[in-house]
């Protein structure tokens, strides 16, 4: 066989030139953030953080610099410009807060906000005014917010979006403008500010803010906008998902993820349940575009007309259970290092209710239906895992990493590489321990600049649907052994839904649901100052030991000295030793590594003042082939659906490696893209990633599988398993309405409705929209909870009238059964107190 030459990418070793975002990035070099998730693509990344790494993370040092109270729940994330965080709330209220010390600079109310018992729709209340995340134009010197302000009937209230100084809060002359008209491409679909939900965060592109436009609870009648305001002429077009006869819907929400774009005159976003568009090539869309992600082109005059689409194949089911593409909202993939396929240069990741993680070229998003056999036409399918309502971070060192955090799962990490074909593709490279509930954040990412790069993942947690015991987390970037670390944790009261972290200038910045803005981060001045260490290449089964210094800038007593990491060991010598300013301490480190692969950990001084942590990196050689990771278990899936996971071989040798063989699996596994590999010479570090498959027929008490990738040094095998039954889920509400009967005002009464499986595989609940007042729920079920066969849940709602009459609610509940969605009737009369 002739030997072919890998031109792939180092999936788990190869490290980024700082600084090259990619193509699109906005925000620039400097400290403040200026957009949601940092840049137009989304990436979460923030890369020039030194005060950000796992080591400073990890110091007992870092921790809460201030808490500053504000005006209403803080669903936007905030924005960091030239030192001033601001802060938009749901009372429409818009905050200038010290980025240093916490204090508040200006604050300006924009109206008064709109009555979530307006619509009956419990996603968001008491109050609705400012949700989707503000942009700052440094053209204009302005901060654009989009807020939603009452009339007093309660039932003609207004969008606007507002021009306001960052410095003063002052409002631009001419400002602000109301969202209003109709969408170019169907003028009969007027925007209605009643039921319209602005959701996504904002985004600047060539001088116009684009805002993005869904509903609350679905309630109708509704459909999916893109506004766009002309920052100079202030001049409005508006363009709509679904321009075709029919009832609409098909918002724009993506869990608060900001529009797309990848440079001039490119839009993406992602789209809910509506009318499942056509089975037609991506470059011809429809005019339905419900479960889609959607390329919108700009034309000189400002109006938008769709270029390109996806939507799967399965897009009629997912519109029929409410299984929302559009919960996550796209994240656009750096070129470096994500371009590394020629063929494929300009990537993009979507993944929604479903779990299953899309990997799209942007240029060419692949229509509905059109791969072989009217398949999906896409670069890759990874999971399904849990579902996501959020949207997903990358990071450019390593390789390349995507971070995903599911409803009710976990943080997982997804390794990026190319097969043996040169086709990119993303593995599952290692998840939390720690599971995040319903409403949990996005992830975001820092890292410091420095070759090799130290990086940090950061994520808001909370328990469920209400926010509570909320927790900012932050993680090793890179996995070990499967995992990613936990490096941090620490309270921050009640979390806003999907929230986002800002980070500025060694500083995290978190809005809460209970009305506060905090920053974390390490004081000022450390007492010890000391730099990473990379120990570079070490043979398995040898070591290399290292000299590390520390020194003091004032005095300090070092009492301990350890490493941590599984493969580092610290030697210290002399202790409790004394240090007075300027004077130093060196201690031995050894790196011994027992695997091949990469391998990171952290050097911590103890001390009477603090603990003081410094980066320990090295990568272990061995040669040959290694598999990473070595056993794939897909769990439990139903019979007739699959699953796909993602794995790679790595040459952890110091020679280039060259495939002399490959071992497929056997059937209901697969992995046929693993024979293009035979025959590849990959080089040190890099890697090939094979995709594989399981998809079982019939129900079994277990399968179990192996595939493996051979060379001169020897065979690198991966165990495979699975189970699958046969069945189906069943969604059963009872009792069909939940009467209340006459309770006075003043007071409340609580009652309870079953929500249970009764069939006999895991049901997965895709949509629940609880009522508003005057019925309250406090601990909704959670969107994407999965009832095993016979669980039931017994859901709590107290009715408690603010006023005399009858009251009607209702409790939508929507699962991947097939039926739909099934409403709990609510009802009640206030009467006078007795």
């Amino acid at each position: 066989m002739r030997q072919k030459t890998a031109c792939l990418l180092a999936v788990l070793t190869t490290s980024l030139a700082l600084g090259a975002v990619g193509v699109g990035a906005s925000t620039p070099a400097g400290a403040d953030e200026f957009t949601i998730s940092q840049d137009t693509l989304r990436t979460g990344w923030d890369p020039n953080e030194p005060g950000l790494t796992p080591a400073q993370v990890s110091s007992s040092q870092f921790g809460l610099r201030f808490s500053t109270a504000v005006d209403g729940q803080v669903y936007a994330q905030p924005l960091v410009v030239g030192g001033t965080v601001v802060t938009a709330t749901e009372k429409d209220q818009v905050y200038g807060i010290d980025a240093t010390t916490g204090a508040i600079h200006w604050s300006r109310r924009l109206g008064t906000p709109w009555a979530a018992a307006n619509i009956g729709c419990g996603d968001l209340t008491p109050d609705i005014g400012v949700t989707g995340t503000p942009v700052y134009d440094p053209a204009t010197n302005a901060v654009y917010v989009t807020a939603k302000t009452d009339h007093p009937d309660g039932a003609h209230p207004a969008w606007f979006l507002h021009a306001l100084d960052p410095a003063t809060g002052a409002e631009r002359s001419g400002w602000p403008v109301r969202i209003h008209g109709a969408p170019s491409n169907d003028p009969t679909r007027h925007f209605d500010s009643f039921t319209a939900a602005q959701r996504p965060g904002l985004l600047l592109l060539g001088g116009r803010v684009y805002a993005g436009f869904g509903s609350y609870c679905d309630k109708g009648p509704y459909v999916g906008y893109v506004a766009s305001v002309d920052t100079r002429t202030r001049a409005e077009n508006l363009w709509a998902t679904e321009s075709s006869s029919g009832h609409g819907e098909a918002g724009i929400w993506q869990s608060g993820g900001g529009l797309v774009s990848d440079g001039p005159g490119r839009i993406f976003f992602a789209t809910g349940n509506g009318q499942t568009p056509s089975a037609v090539p991506g470059d011809h869309p429809p005019g339905r575009l419900s479960e889609s992600v959607v390329r919108l082109g700009v034309s000189a005059d400002g109006s938008m007309h769709a270029r390109d689409f996806f939507s799967p194949v399965n897009a009629p089911a997912l519109d029929h259970s409410d299984g929302d593409l559009g919960s996550g909202g796209p994240l656009g993939l750096p070129s470096v290092p994500f371009g590394a396929s020629a063929a494929h240069p300009h990537l993009l990741v979507e993944v929604g209710k479903d779990g299953r993680v899309f990997l799209l070229d942007r240029d060419h998003l692949g229509g509905r239906g059109q791969g072989p056999g009217g398949s999906d036409a896409v670069l890759g399918v990874t999971g399904p895992f849990q579902g996501v309502w959020g949207h997903p971070a990358a990071y450019g060192g390593q390789g390349g990493i995507v971070y995903e955090i599911s409803s009710r799962g976990r943080l997982r990490a997804l390794a990026f590489g190319l097969d043996a074909s040169g086709n990119p593709g993303l593995r599952w490279a290692g998840v939390s321990s720690e599971s995040f509930g319903y409403t949990s954040g996005s992830p975001v990412v820092t890292s410091d600049g420095t070759e090799p790069e130290s990086a940090t993942v950061w994520s808001e947690a909370t328990d469920g649907g209400n926010g509570a015991h909320g927790r900012l987390r932050a993680y090793d970037a890179v996995p070990s052994g499967g995992r990613l670390r936990l490096l941090f944790s620490a309270p921050i009261g009640r979390t806003s839904k999907f929230a986002v972290p800002a980070t500025s200038g060694g500083r995290v910045y978190v809005g809460t649901r209970d009305g506060r803005l905090l920053a974390f981060g390490l004081p000022t001045g450390a007492a010890l100052l000391g730099a990473s260490t990379d120990f570079g290449d070490v043979a398995v089964g040898s070591a290399r030991t290292v000299d590390i210094t520390v020194k003091a800038t004032r005095t300090v007593t070092i009492t301990g000295v350890s490493a941590t990491g599984g493969s580092f060991t610290a030697a210290p010598a002399g202790l409790p030793r004394v240090l007075t300013a300027g004077r130093t301490y060196t201690v031995p480190v050894t790196f011994a590594p027992a695997t091949a692969g990469p391998a990171s950990g952290l050097l911590t001084f103890t001390s009477n003042l603090a603990s003081f942590s410094f980066g320990l990196t090295g990568y272990g050689t061995k040669p040959g082939f290694t598999a990473f990771p070595n056993r794939l278990d897909f769990g439990q899936i139903a019979t007739g659906t699959k699953q796909t996971l993602g794995l790679s071989f790595t040459n952890t040798g110091t020679a280039p490696e060259r495939v002399t063989a490959t071992s497929a699996p056997h059937a209901p596994f697969s992995a046929p893209g693993l024979a293009a590999a035979d025959g590849l010479t990959v080089q040190p570090k890099q890697s090939v990633t094979v995709d594989v498959t399981y998809a079982p027929t019939v129900a079994s008490g277990g399968d179990t599988g192996s595939l493996g990738v051979t060379g001169p040094d020897g065979t690198a095998t991966v165990l495979l398993s699975g189970s699958a039954v046969q069945g189906a889920p069943h969604l059963t509400i009872t009792p069909a309405t939940t009467a209340y009967g006459s309770v006075p005002v003043g007071s409340s009464k609580a009652l309870t409705f079953d929500i249970a499986n009764t069939g006999n595989i895991p049901l997965t609940i895709m949509k629940a929209a609880p009522p508003a007042a005057p019925f309250v729920v406090g601990n909704p079920v959670s969107e994407g909870r999965v009832l095993a066969p016979g669980e039931v849940v017994h859901q709590l709602v107290a009715f408690s009238p603010t006023a005399t009459g009858p009251f009607t609610g209702s409790y939508q509940v929507t699962a991947n059964d097939g039926q739909g969605p099934q409403t709990e009737t609510l009802t009640g009369t206030g009467s006078t107190a007795r």
